[in-house]
């Protein structure tokens, strides 16, 4: 298996166990409900089923997207590893999430030149995103090079 990462991001509607089984990282988006600011870490904090009680009862939750300082702590991490990443974005239609990742690559590249960092649009959310994410897992398992990758 080729050694690279595919990382996304909370919103691609994709389990933890998809992500694990596939040898995905992702960082987590946030959201504000009752007042209280929570990782969107797929339920782990949170239960979904305790979020979507609190929405059947009137609770209005806000999200925030990832900020640049945080895509810059997840990708240094692989970077410091000697390892490319390959992380696919939410729509930049959608959020401005993409921005602050590719923010994010070109404080990385500044840091370490050498790095292999890409950032790609979806142009898509939710399964969508999550389809192109795991098609992307499917490409590495299936032998394909980082470049080969991303060319997909």
């Amino acid at each position: 298996m080729n050694e690279f990462i595919i990382s996304c991001c909370s919103t691609a509607d994709l389990s933890r166990e998809v992500l694990k089984e596939n040898n995905i990282e992702y960082t987590c988006f946030h959201y504000n409900i009752d007042g209280k600011d929570c990782l969107d870490d797929l339920g782990e904090t949170m239960p979904i089923s305790e979020f979507y009680k609190k929405m059947s009862e009137g609770a209005e939750p806000t999200t925030s997207q990832v900020s640049v300082g945080q895509y810059t702590e997840f990708f240094e991490k692989f970077i410091k590893e000697g390892k490319a990443v390959l992380h696919i974005s939410l729509s930049s239609g959608i959020s401005g999430s993409y921005n602050s990742a590719l923010i994010a690559k070109q404080e990385i590249l500044d840091k370490y030149p050498d790095a292999k960092l890409t950032v790609v649009d979806s142009i898509s959310a939710s399964s969508g995103y999550g389809l192109l994410v795991t098609l992307a897992a499917d490409m590495r398992a299936k032998g394909k090079s980082y470049e080969e990758t991303i060319e997909f």
